[in-house]
């Protein structure tokens, strides 16, 4: 992993939001975390949202939630408006599962506006229920390797199913569910991944992804870290 293109992507997009952005050290997880949230806000920018920063209460900083502990209204998140669609941009996102009563935890969740509480509610907020959320986004420290993808395949099967078998035509702006994975394509991983349409199976696979958010970075237009091929 490039920490320094990672730091530096990650500083571009935050401060121009004008946002403080506290340096987190070198914990490669937590960067890579933070990296993949910025990914998606760059994501639905490129798509003509207006996208922007919102900060809890009391907080002159970019507040990263970097775990499944915490409440969510304590940490900071992104918005995306296109004039029709609005939806937020959160880190750690506990959610319902799709099939049962069970929970989970997204490392990036985008869910309808105003489903996630901005204040601490009178009674207990245990999870996003399933139907708020869009669409999310799991990362790895990790080469994209076939067992992987099997594992990727399981979370969104209990999370959302329906990309697993995804027929509709329309064109949408939201990701489809997305892996987002430093690492490159290793043994037939990527055979697997070029048979996903054919199998009406909707999802990105973003490989290489420090090189991903550093051309990001480097171009002078909006664009998403998930298009593209990064060998």
């Amino acid at each position: 992993m490039d920490l320094s293109k990672i730091h530096a992507a990650i500083k571009r997009i935050i401060k121009k939001h004008n946002e403080a952005f506290k340096v987190i050290g070198g914990s490669q997880p937590k960067l890579l975390e933070l990296a993949s949230i910025t990914g998606f806000a760059e994501h639905y920018k490129s798509h003509g949202f207006f996208v922007r920063v919102h900060n809890p209460k009391g907080k002159a900083y970019f507040a990263m939630k970097a775990g499944t502990h915490g409440d969510p209204w304590n940490f900071s998140h992104f918005s995306a408006n296109d004039g029709i669609e609005n939806v937020e941009i959160h880190m750690n996102v506990k959610v319902r599962s799709a099939h049962d009563s069970g929970t989970y935890c997204v490392d990036v969740g985008v869910v309808r506006a105003g489903a996630i509480p901005r204040d601490k509610p009178a009674s207990k907020w245990e999870c996003l229920p399933n139907e708020d959320l869009v669409t999310f986004g799991e990362s790895k420290k990790l080469v994209v390797y076939p067992m992987l993808l099997a594992q990727f395949i399981g979370i969104v099967h209990e999370i959302k199913p329906g990309y697993l078998s995804y027929t509709s035509k329309k064109a949408t702006d939201h990701p489809p569910p997305t892996l987002i994975a430093l690492g490159s394509f290793s043994g037939n991983s990527r055979a697997i991944v070029n048979a996903y349409p054919a199998r009406n199976i909707k999802l990105t696979i973003a490989q290489n992804y420090d090189v991903r958010l550093s051309r990001v970075r480097r171009s002078a237009t909006s664009m998403s870290p998930f298009y593209g091929d990064e060998v």
